[in-house]
């Protein structure tokens, strides 16, 4: 007897394909297809942020207090905890792409952690004080009254734009999908952090390393300030104008050199130059503008030098260097001689006109790379000149101002009419006034040859003007032995990529002083007293510092920066009192690098503050990540503070991560002067100007995550493109897993009772999860979302859905098998939930929010998928190795002879499969077998020879099969559309039990599908 369920229509018409539609279970859910910005916004970042924050570092607290005994306390909080401290952004103008990279590659760390386990402390901080700031106050004030100006109106203005900017900023931030307390945040200009700061310069003041000295610094001369090494850049191409100039020896050294030279030489260089006798020191300078500084010339012990005829002069220069000096004319040497000549010579600038003699002093720093050998000396203008200056008891003199000009009241005054224009001095930074500088020394006969030169030169990269080095009193922090401590505790820091150890490490090593103070309004005062009347002499002291804190916990710091002096009393500890006339307060205020370098603080203060400890875990922070110019910035400073105040090699961090910057798709680096910047928002919302699509926040986080952040990252058309094209693809994976999940389908079965399939899909889950997790550890995201995507289009898509479906759709909903796959649904959801929530946490709190509840079953279901344990699978390594290699053999060779049939091959459920195999013990079931294949039937046959069937093959545990595959020659089931049916409009066997339980569940006739009887 054959069995037909036949469809009778509205129209009567017979048979329709569309019949058996409401009889399949197809996949049901309300899952979106597409994201929405502004749910993501207003509920899913709420959701799966903040809130998340909040409640694991409320329950994280809790748990500490649980401990009475501090020890017991102190051990919970190391194991358990983990601190990512962040760099505060400058809290000025809008975020740009490359703020999304930071903040985005933390919130993925803090994230993966949470997931593992851990609680999390991470507190969002906002670097205010310094010049960009200071500037916009400035901007809002009257040319006019600028002068006239208070320090605190500027301050308040500054203060002002800095809390709009912070207010701006965070609100973009949030949009990053960040999970942090946006309402507990850290800025270097609260009033616990500046008191915080000035601790660290009181420690380091007690420790000797805080110094005053007049010393030549790098100074802004558009900015008007001292510059730190970590605000340079330098431009590979500055053009200077280069000089090779004379400075006559004196007539006594003159002598007393030629009566040193060997006689042989002296009587050929009295024929040669009867009539000219003299002999100078020739020099080549790039900055002929501190001639007028110059109060030595150094030469080097161990190089050897030459008397050359240079045209009509007598030159001293290295023999070494003589071949290089070819541009400068036909030479002839005329004596060689050992450096030792040159001692106590002297020499006179004649551009002073002063007659003073000059010394000739020994240098290491002269080198015969390039120039003369002989180098011009201004103390005032020059790091090795001064400490040779020093060395020995030269003038420490630089005739230039604040504004980078000359003071007319230190030059000679035969100078003030050259060196300036209309009463106004020059700026010796200027082109032209190194003209007009060698344009006299021509005059004077000292200029020998000048040319263009192009160099590498530091900029302030503030003004992004050439900086000079000039000579003011200054404040320093000595690094002799604070570098020392700080190279020792690098040892046990860990660095991704570990080329960050080298970089940090060279810039330490090449620091031995810091100078930290500023002359600026905006920042943290310079605690230090100056007389009245001797402004040079500084008053500061342990006492002093000591009760300037005191006085500003108690005024607040702006009162520092009043123009009354009249309470200065009070300022002065009570030993001092007597002495409050005498002095004011100075007006310096610290390196902005400092205020940021000591905001460890912030999570010294959280373990003692917050959780009471008196042991801190060291060091303070698990890991410090920023861009790669923080070497020179923010990771230098942080660790020379730390050891500093410390006294030990105890580094603030144990991991340090650099990331590179954002590049457009030429590989330019972004840039508001270029123009080719890309906004967050842009990327998020879409651009129709730039083309960009709506990406949505988790767009913008995928674009962080799939790129090798330790390199510059690049941010285009095509890479946007495949970032939408990858989350749709993740999306609709979500969709798929939850459409077969319904509320109310299954129950979740022990691994030990699902099919080998299932099992060996389950393994390839648990390998995914090791890999991500190892990926997690080595900061290697891009490798997660590679991993991750190559199995969802290879192990899902291609192989486990795609066999899975006729099973899903087509069997009863409560058949074993169904149950079997949809429990492996479950796990391949779970595994993915875990991976990707760090990457993608708002579709995966989207795809959380539409998971049914039935599957926690007593378990209370949390609100965020974040806080759902880490899967694991107990899956026996024999079961991946066996079935994958079998699956692959045997799927291998059908697909080999699926593509022999034909054309006449729609898809694989027109084909009969017939297996012939030695063996009565196969690793699959035929079921399995007929899933893999998705063929319509599937047939096992022992040791039967079948026609045009191919030659065997072996199976991992040692059996062999053939296959033989054709063209199904029954009709397509209606139902389930495998062909397996005889007649047009016949139901398969199992089609025909499921939809028999459907429409007669309590012995009742559905209307419209009836069931007849055909013999």
């Amino acid at each position: 007897m054959i069995r037909r369920l036949i469809f009778l229509g509205p129209n009567r018409r017979g048979y329709s394909q569309h019949a058996y539609q409401k009889t399949l279970n197809l996949p049901d859910t309300n899952f979106p297809k597409r994201s929405d910005i502004k749910i993501s916004i207003e509920k899913l970042i709420p959701q799966c942020c903040e809130q998340v924050y909040v409640k694991q570092m409320d329950t994280f607290i809790r748990r500490v207090w649980e401990y009475d005994n501090p020890l017991q306390r102190g051990n919970f909080v190391k194991k358990h905890l983990f601190t990512l401290h962040d760099g505060p952004p400058y809290a000025n103008g809008d975020l740009h792409l490359g703020h999304a990279l930071n903040k985005i590659l933390k919130d993925i760390i803090n994230r993966y952690q949470l997931s593992r386990g851990k609680y999390v402390f991470y507190k969002p901080g906002w670097d205010c004080h310094g010049l960009p700031i200071e500037l916009k106050a400035l901007k809002d004030i009257a040319e006019s009254k600028l002068e006239s100006t208070a320090p605190s109106t500027i301050r308040s203005l500054a203060s002002r734009h800095a809390k709009k900017a912070i207010e701006t900023q965070k609100k973009q931030f949030k949009q990053f999908g960040i999970m942090t307390n946006w309402d507990d945040y850290y800025t270097t200009m609260s009033s616990k952090y500046e008191l915080k700061q000035l601790t660290v310069f009181r420690e380091m003041f007690s420790a000797g390393i805080i110094r005053r000295k007049n010393k030549p610094v790098y100074w802004g001369a558009e900015t008007k300030t001292a510059l730190a090494e970590g605000e340079l850049e330098y431009n590979e191409n500055h053009k200077s104008l280069a000089a090779y100039v004379k400075f006559p020896l004196t007539s006594e050294s003159n002598l007393r050199f030629l009566e040193k030279l060997p006689k042989a030489t002296m009587v050929e260089f009295f024929v040669e130059r009867e009539a000219n006798q003299s002999i100078s020191c020739l020099i080549w300078t790039t900055t002929p503008w501190t001639l007028v500084a110059n109060r030595a010339i150094c030469y080097n012990e161990k190089l050897t030098y030459s008397l050359i005829q240079l045209k009509d002069d007598n030159v001293i220069v290295a023999k070494d260097l003589i071949d290089s000096l070819q541009m400068l004319g036909p030479h002839k040497v005329l004596a060689e001689f050992p450096s030792t000549l040159l001692e106590d010579l002297e020499y006179t600038n004649p551009l002073l006109r002063d007659g003073i003699p000059r010394p000739l002093l020994k240098a290491d720093y002269v080198t015969s790379a390039t120039g003369t050998g002989l180098v011009h000396n201004a103390p005032g203008h020059g790091s090795d000149d001064y400490l040779t200056g020093l060395k020995n008891k030269l003038e420490i003199f630089s005739p230039v101002d604040n504004t980078g000009r000359y003071k007319l009241e230190d030059i000679p005054k035969h100078l003030h009419d050259i060196l300036s224009e209309n009463g106004v001095p020059m700026k010796v930074s200027d082109l032209q006034t190194s003209a007009v500088i060698l344009k006299t020394l021509t005059d004077i006969g000292m200029l020998h040859y000048s040319h263009h030169y192009v160099h590498s030169y530091p900029y302030d990269w503030r003004s992004k003007k050439p900086v000079i080095v000039r000579a003011t009193p200054q404040w320093f922090a000595d690094l002799q032995d604070v570098k020392d401590l700080a190279l020792s505790s690098m040892k046990e820091i860990k660095f991704y990529p570990e080329r960050g150890r080298t970089r940090l490490t060279s810039f330490i090593e090449s620091r031995n002083e810091w100078c930290i103070s500023r002359q600026r309004f905006w920042g943290v005062p310079i605690p230090a007293f100056y007389k009245k009347n001797e402004p040079e002499v500084a008053l500061m002291t342990k006492e002093t510092i000591e009760h300037i804190i005191k006085v500003i916990e108690k005024k607040g710091i702006n009162a520092w920066f009043s123009e009354d002096q009249s309470d200065m009393e009070e300022w002065l500890p009570p030993s001092l009192k007597y002495q409050s006339k005498s002095y004011v307060r100075g007006k310096d205020t610290m390196d902005v690098w400092f205020d940021s370098g000591t905001s460890w603080n912030i999570v010294k203060d959280f373990y003692e503050d917050t959780l009471k400890l008196t042991d801190l875990p060291e060091p303070l922070s698990d890991v410090y990540l920023e861009g790669s110019d923080q070497h020179r910035g923010w990771f230098q400073s942080s660790l020379l503070t730390k050891v500093a105040c410390s006294g030990t090699p105890k580094p603030p961090y144990k991991q340090v991560l650099t990331h590179g910057f954002t590049l457009d798709e030429c590989g330019i680096k972004m840039s508001k002067s270029i123009g080719n910047t890309i906004s967050p928002s842009a990327i998020i919302n879409g651009d129709k100007k730039l083309r960009i699509p709506a990406l949505g926040v988790d767009g913008l986080r995928y674009l962080v995550a799939q790129a090798d952040f330790t390199t510059d990252i690049v941010a285009g058309k095509t890479v946007f493109n495949h970032a939408a094209d990858s989350l749709k693809k993740f999306r609709l994976t979500f969709r798929f897993l939850l459409g077969n999940l319904k509320e109310g389908a299954f129950n979740i079965l022990p691994l030990s009772d699902l099919r080998p399939v299932d099992r060996y899909t389950i393994s390839k889950l648990q390998k995914l999860l090791d890999r991500a997790e190892q990926d997690y550890r080595d900061f290697n995201f891009s490798k997660i979302l590679a991993a991750v995507q190559y199995h969802m289009t290879n192990e899902l898509s291609a192989f486990y859905f795609d066999m899975s479906k006729d099973c899903l759709y087509s069997d009863a909903k409560d058949s074993r098998r169904r149950q079997q796959v949809q429990t492996t649904l479950f796990h391949i959801y779970d595994t993915y939930r875990a991976i990707m929530m760090p990457i993608l946490p708002i579709m995966v709190q989207e795809s959380w929010n539409y998971f049914p509840q039935q599957y926690f079953k007593e378990m209370e279901r949390p609100e965020s998928a974040s806080f759902w344990p880490w899967p694991s699978y107990d899956i026996p390594k024999e079961v991946m190795k066996t079935f994958s290699k079998n699956e692959m053999v045997i799927l291998g060779a059908f697909k080999t002879q699926l593509k022999l049939l034909g054309e006449n091959i729609n898809s694989p459920a027109q084909t009969v499969v017939h297996l012939v195999t030695d063996s009565q013990e196969l690793p699959f079931t035929t079921d399995e077998l007929k899933d893999i294949l998705q063929c319509s039937k599937l047939e096992v046959h022992l040791n039967t020879h079948i026609e045009d069937s191919q030659s065997p093959l072996e199976l991992k545990n040692g059996s062999k099969i053939t296959l033989s595959v054709k063209k199904s020659l029954l009709e397509k089931c209606p139902r389930c559309w495998n062909y397996n049916v005889e007649g047009k409009d016949d139901l398969c066997v199992r089609c025909e039990d499921v939809v028999r339980k459907i429409i007669q569940p309590r012995g009742q006739q559905s209307p419209n599908i009836i069931l007849k009887r055909h013999h």
